[in-house]
C-alpha cells in the first residue's frame, strides 16, 4: 500500500515516466523543463520546498534516466528504475511532511464546521 504522506511524489514520479518516455520521441518540452514546471505549480506556495526539488531535479539527468527506465534490456532498466527510486526518495526529503499533497495544501482541505 502507498503513503498517502507520498502522494504528491508518487503521482510526480509516474508523471516524470511518462514524459520521460515521451521525451525519447519529441525534444520540446524537455522532461527537465516538464517536471520543473510540475513542482513550480505543486509547491507555488512552499518556496522552500520548491528550491529544494527544483535542486533534486537538476542533480539528475532525467532524459537519459527516461530511456533508459523504459528500456527492454533489464541490465539497463533495472539501474534506472533504482535510480529513480533515489530520485524520489530524494524528493520525500524535500517534503517529509507530505504539504505539498493535494489534501494538505494550503486552501485544499474542506471546511470544517463548529458546532
Amino acid at each position: 500500500m502507498i503513503s498517502t504522506r507520498r502522494s504528491f511524489v508518487n503521482t510526480f514520479a509516474i508523471a516524470a515516466i511518462g514524459v520521460l518516455g515521451m521525451s525519447a520521441c519529441t525534444s520540446d518540452p524537455s522532461a527537465k523543463r516538464v517536471a520543473e514546471d510540475l513542482v513550480r505549480t505543486q509547491t507555488q506556495n512552499f518556496p522552500d520546498i520548491r528550491d529544494c526539488m527544483l535542486g533534486v531535479i537538476d542533480d539528475y539527468d532525467l532524459n537519459g534516466l527516461g530511456e533508459d527506465a523504459i528500456s527492454e534490456t533489464p541490465g539497463v532498466s533495472k539501474p534506472a528504475l533504482d535510480e529513480l527510486k533515489k530520485f524520489e526518495a530524494d524528493l520525500v526529503k524535500c517534503d517529509p511532511e507530505g504539504v505539498t499533497r493535494p489534501e494538505n495544501a494550503e486552501g485544499s482541505r474542506p471546511p470544517t464546521s463548529t458546532p
